[in-house]
């Protein structure tokens, strides 16, 4: 596995709008898009889903969960092993959605090295980007909570909210890709993110009930990747 996440980066989350096969349809679309496209797009299932879409699908497949057990005893719990064994390809754990507690997290990012996953830590402000950046994950995700699910986009209501997680990491550590999300319901949406100096985003509830998600897809992708050209080109 490649240590470092191919950027830009746009993460495609099912939450619970959509599983089965709605998913799949959904994945091939991702699929179909990023193909034709230099965006590094991400899937993350519901976990049930995982081994299908893998399966399917030729784009990194995150779980949307892992919890920092060893094979054996864990009922009810998400085994790294199994996990890969299904055909994740990494990791996304602390969404506001499902957080863990600190000695959770680093016990989390343990066992995912240990068997090769990619893992995204999930925080929900800049000061916390900070701390996390410190445990050396391979990307930081950034979202206020108050804009999760609202189709009102971090990158217009909440600027410095960007720039201020961006700022954080990178003190830090340069080389961590920092993600930011909330409300991102258009490709306009994604590109200002990274203009303001994000590395990615992404987003769940506008696509899932988008009645077109491969043309919000080719949206996106053509947005974010103009405007990644203009800071390659600015740097």
């Amino acid at each position: 596995m490649k240590r470092e996440l191919d950027l830009p980066i746009f993460i495609v989350s099912t939450k619970a709008y959509v599983w089965g096969r709605r998913a799949l349809e959904l994945a091939k679309a991702v699929e179909k898009v990023a193909r034709e496209s230099t965006v590094n797009f991400v899937f993350i299932p519901q976990l049930v889903d995982l081994r299908m879409i893998s399966e399917n699908v030729d784009i990194p497949v995150f779980a949307p969960n892992l919890d920092p057990i060893t094979p054996g005893r864990g009922f009810g719990r998400d085994l790294p092993e199994a996990l890969r064994e299904a055909g994740a390809a990494g990791v996304m754990i602390n969404h506001i959605e499902r957080e863990k507690t600190l000695a959770e997290i680093v016990g989390c990012l343990r066992r995912a090295r240990e068997v090769g996953l990619w893992v995204i830590i999930c925080c929900d402000s800049p000061q916390s980007a900070a701390a996390l950046a410190n445990l050396n994950p391979d990307a930081v995700l950034s979202e206020p909570p108050k804009l999760i699910g609202t189709k009102k986009p971090v990158s217009k209501e909440m600027k410095s909210f960007i720039i201020e997680s961006v700022k954080a990491v990178k003190e830090i550590n340069k080389r961590i890709p920092v993600i930011v999300g909330a409300g991102i319901s258009c490709g306009g949406d994604a590109a200002e993110a990274l203009r303001l100096g994000a590395d990615g985003s992404g987003a769940s509830r506008a696509i899932c009930e988008s009645e077109d998600p491969e043309k919000f897809l080719k949206d996106v992708a053509e947005a974010m990747e103009k405007a990644w050209e203009e800071r390659v080109k600015t740097h």
